[in-house]
Parts: structure tokens; sequence; C-alpha cells
């Protein structure tokens, strides 16, 4: 097999990889997959490029004795206009527009060129002609899902037959809604109290399972539109799809009736040419599939500007709804690290921090719980109720920035730098934990406990891997510096060597005697800025509520839980949208998810009725 031949089919397996597993990173985490997907998008274009340059550089050879099939040039332009589920691998992908369009025009004059070369030679030179329109098509379709379309309304009418069919109808119809006025915000507009209101009402009504699952589709649709060619369904749409599917399949049919009569061919460039040609049909019927199956689908069949009767469409819809209730639209798990998972500074290491943030290096993953999604909810939505936007004194920039509810935590971090704060609370939670550990009849299980070792987790998790979406400046200075002093308590000279057991049985040995312990933990700090005496302090000062205010165990776990919320919906308002719209690529982020609630219920800085933008206007001076 020659080096064209190779080329040929290696540009149609990096096109079958981005097409059956571009779309996963919108709910996979592990690194194995993130790294083929890359590495194949990164490759698709240059093959193709390369390989038709050197299909155009074989025909100027007249000393080229092998006669090549002229069609090869369109699939190589059907393969830069790239399978449906993925346009963009990063953001950054979404601003090159123009230079697609130049690409375009030069790709297709070279097709063009070689077609030209052939076409007196080539005796299937007209299987080349669909292709060719299939390949422009496919192109211009990827240039345009570079733009942000215009979104029409597509109505508010709820569907009133009252099956399962009906309510995930009503699912995607209602999170299409959220996601217009996502649009808005994520533009840093700001939506007036009418806009905020409707998303309000539309979200405080629901339960919180349901309330998660309308973001997670409204989070979906804004993951298409930024990184797939899935987007918005019109009959455009169904009949650019229609061309290039019946392109292929007439293309295949009339080569394979020519090559039966007379082939001019080799053997090998025949057998490539049938594996091309299928593979692109192919190619297409999942092109067609993934359309049918995704969420805008949905909106478009049961559309008002859709013909026929609401609860027939639903009966024929009941296939494509049963696998809109199952599909998994992000990870639904969020990473968790604890202090005692200290990474060294070795450059190796940070590289892989970096670029490989996931399972490879975060100590492990769990699940997001409904029981999680209940208090998350129920704290928005208390936060939401404890003031009114309607009246003169209501500062929402205050109430985004409140991060404890009860005062043991007032008085410990108060005027804490943020990145500060957390380390602490998560020293406190840590010891507090083990602490309650003694007791036999501590229940590990209760909600409030799983809830706040997996928040505490996670928001470190966020801290050293995913610093960005925290916006803290220099976050890795304090964590650094706190995992060294608990280095040098262990009496260890390496930051990376200490194991759970080690620092657990160090915390251990605080309990019977804290006074003894801090003065020695603060005498080893040196000067630095570690959070391990505060957060010891902190965990002290919790401990005692149980003796010294005759609070239960179980309260005291239940505020630890609210104040870790509490410092996940301040993060999640320190977060800028194009952080958020990052990490929907790597599996996607509850932090987002808090985000977006509290954002549909007017707790952000862009939701404020006139009164409040004054407020906001007047200290921004």
């Amino acid at each position: 097999m020659d080096t064209l031949g190779i080329l040929m089919l290696l540009s149609l397996l990096l096109q079958t990889i981005l097409a059956f597993f571009g779309d996963r990173r919108k709910y996979a985490t592990g690194f194995w997959l993130r790294f083929v997907v890359w590495l194949a998008y990164m490759s698709a274009d240059w093959v193709a490029t390369f390989s038709l340059g050197f299909l155009a550089c074989s025909q100027t050879n007249s000393a080229n004795p092998n006669l090549i099939p002229g069609f090869w040039a369109p699939i190589l332009l059907l393969h830069l206009g790239g399978p449906e589920t993925i346009t963009a691998y990063s953001l950054v992908d979404n601003e090159l527009s123009r230079r697609r369009i130049l690409e375009l025009v030069t790709q297709a004059g070279v097709a063009s060129y070689v077609l030209f070369k052939l076409w007196s030679k080539d005796t299937v030179i007209f299987v080349a002609i669909p292709i060719f329109v299939s390949g422009i098509i496919k192109y211009g379709e990827r240039i345009w899902a570079f733009r942000f379309p215009s979104l029409e309304d597509f109505g508010t009418k709820d569907i009133s037959s009252g099956s399962s069919s009906a309510y995930e109808v009503r699912k995607v119809r209602e999170a299409r809604r959220l996601f217009r006025a996502f649009q808005m915000l994520s533009t840093n507009i700001l939506v007036f109290d009418c806009d905020q209101t409707e998303t309000c009402k539309l979200v405080s009504t629901k339960h919180a399972e349901e309330t998660f699952q309308l973001i997670e589709i409204e989070l979906g649709f804004l993951y298409d539109q930024l990184y797939s060619k899935v987007t918005e369904i019109s009959w455009r749409h169904v009949i650019l799809h229609s061309i290039t599917c019946l392109s292929s399949i007439s293309a295949l049919i009339f080569f394979s009736i020519v090559t039966t009569s007379k082939n001019v061919y080799s053997k090998h460039d025949t057998m490539i040419s049938y594996l091309l040609l299928v593979g692109a049909v192919l190619l297409d019927c999942h092109s067609i599939t993934v359309l049918l199956l995704s969420d805008w689908a949905v909106i478009w069949f049961t559309s008002d500007k859709a013909k026929g009767v609401s609860r027939y469409r639903i009966s024929c819809l009941s296939p494509l709804l049963s696998i809109c209730r199952k599909r998994k639209r992000w990870s639904r798990s969020m990473g968790q690290h604890l202090l005692t998972s200290a990474q060294s500074n070795k450059p190796v290491k940070e590289l892989r921090k970096q670029y490989c943030a996931g399972k490879l290096n975060s100590h492990s993953r769990v699940d997001v719980s409904n029981a999680l999604k209940e208090l998350i909810f129920k704290q928005v939505m208390g936060k939401r109720s404890r003031h009114d936007p309607h009246t003169s004194d209501f500062n929402v920039l205050e109430l985004l920035a409140e991060r404890g509810v009860e005062p043991p935590r007032r008085k410990s971090v108060a005027g804490v730098e943020f990145t500060e704060s957390l380390l602490i609370c998560h020293v406190a939670t840590r010891v507090c934990y083990i602490a309650d550990c003694r007791d036999d009849g501590f229940s590990k299980e209760r909600n409030c406990v799983r809830s706040s070792r997996s928040l505490s987790n996670y928001m470190l998790y966020l801290l050293v891997y995913r610093p960005a979406m925290l916006a803290t400046e220099l976050p890795g200075t304090r964590y650094a510096e706190t995992t060294s002093h608990l280095g040098r308590l262990l009496s260890l000279n390496e930051v990376d060597a200490f194991s759970v057991q080690e620092v657990d049985a160090f915390f251990y040995e605080l309990l019977p005697n804290p006074s003894t312990m801090l003065q020695t933990i603060k005498e080893e700090d040196e000067g630095e800025k570690s959070a391990l005496p505060d957060g010891c302090m902190l965990a002290m000062s919790l401990q005692s509520l149980e003796t010294r205010k005759g609070w239960s165990n179980e309260k005291k776990w239940e505020m630890i839980s609210e104040v870790w919320v509490e410092m996940l919906m301040h993060a999640a308002t320190r977060c800028g949208w194009k952080e958020h719209a990052e990490a929907l690529a790597g599996g996607g982020e509850l932090l987002t998810h808090v985000r977006l609630l509290m954002t549909h219920l007017g707790l952000s800085k862009q939701c404020l009725p006139e009164v409040v933008s004054k407020q906001f206007a007047d200290q921004s001076v």
C-alpha cells in the first residue's frame, strides 16, 4: 500500500474517532478519552490537508504510472468538514471563523484542480461531483457552527398531555427557555427584572432534582453551540443533511457499478476507495442519527411551527424521548482532593496537573447525590427568599459575598481571603470528622456528613486543579505553604511523601491535648501563611459546640454542610462565564450548575433590577 493510501485511511480513522467520541467530553472525565479526542482533533485537519496537497502534487508528476481515483480529493474535503459531534476543542477555536473561510476557498481550489487534471482520463470522475458538493456543504456548516446563531422563540406553550413522554417534552422545552435567558447573561448584558422574574418563577416551582435536570439540559444546549455542529434544527439543516447523505450513497452505488464492469484501478486503490465511500456513508448516517437523537430535535418536532396534533407528535417521539431520559449530559460527579494528597512542585507534575486534570490527578471522584442537590437547592432558595429585590435596601453584592451563616465560622475566618478561608475550613472539617469517628455512635453515612466531606474535598480540588474557576490570585501559594508546614510537622522532607493515615494520626493526637498541640503547630509555622493553625483552632471551636452550647452532633454537621454550600455559592459567583464554558468540555462542574441556578433566581451581578443596577454602578465608581 502506497503512502497516499495510508494517509487516506488515516484521515478516515481520525474522522471516525471524532464522530463517535467527540461529544463524550461533556460527561467523560477520563484522561485517556480526552487525550485521544484531542490528538484526533489536532491531527485530523493536518492529515487531510497534507493528503490533499500530496494528491495534487502526484497529478502534476507526468511520470506517475498509477491512475489515482479522482474522487479522493473531494472525500478529503468532506473530512475537512468534520463530524457533527465536534467542531471546536476549546473556546479559542470559535474565534477562527474568518480563517476557516480562507481555508475553505483554498482547499476547494486544490480539490477542483485535482478534478480538472483527472477529468479527461478518469472513467469514474462523475463519482466525485456529488462528493464534492457534499464536502462544500459540510465545510460550510463547520464554518457556520463557529458563529453563535440567532435563537428563535419556539414558544412557551405547554403540552397538555399528562404522559411521561409529555413530561420529557415539557422539561426539554423549559430548559430551552432557560437557555435563552442564559445566552443574554453570557454576553454580560444586564437582564431586567421581567426576564429574571420569568426564570425565577420557572425554577422556584420545581423540586431540587427536576431543577438540576433542567440546568443539565440547558448546559447541554450550551455545549452543543460551543463545541459541536448540533445546534438549532431547521428545514435548512434537514435538506442539507439529506443532500450530503444521498450524495455519498449515490457515489458508492455509481462506483460499484462502474468498477464491476470495467475497473481501471489497482486492487489496493479499489479497496481503499470502497472503504472511503462506505465510511462516508456511515459517517453521514451517524450524523443524521446524532441530530435526530439530540434535545434540539425534541424542540423542533414539538415547536409551534411544526404541523400536526401535539398528542400525535408526542406518541411518535416516544422512542426518542426514552433515549432523552437516559442520556447523560455531564459527568454528574465532582473531583475530590485531600490536603493529605499533596503534590510536589516538580515541573512534570505541574504540567500534568495543568493539562491533564481529572481522574489521573485528583484523589478520586464521587457522584453528586440527590441529597446534596436538595441541600444546595434549599439553601439557594433560602438566600433568595431572605431578600426582596424590589426594595431600595436590597444589595445583591453583599448577598453574594456571604460565606457563612453561623457565628463560629464568622468569628474564625471573617475578613480572611477566600483561598485561606477555604483551606481553614477544609482542615477543620477533616479534624472534626476524625474526632467524631472515635465515637462508636457516629454515623459516617448521614447526608450532612457526606455532603460536608464531599464539598470540602471538591472545593480543594477546584483550588488545586481548577484555580481559574475560583478566580484566585497565586492560588498555589497558600496551599503550598500549608502542605509544606504539614510536612515539617510530620518531620518529612518531601511534600508528597506523607500518607493519609499519617496525617490523620497527627490530627488524632491533637484531640486529647489541643492547647499543647496548637502551640506546637504555631511554633512550626515560622511566619508562613499556613492554614493549619487556624484550621485546628476552628475545629476545636466547632467540637466545643456540643459541650459548651449543648448542640447535637447532627446539628453541628448540618451547620458545617451549610457553610460549605455557602462557600460553594460564593465561589460560583466569582467564576467567570468563560471558565464555566471551558469546564463543559471536561465533563462539567457542579460549580457551573450552582452558578446557573443562582443566576436564574436573580442571585447574580447580571440579574439586577433597575434600582440594584444603580447601586452596582455606584459601587463600581
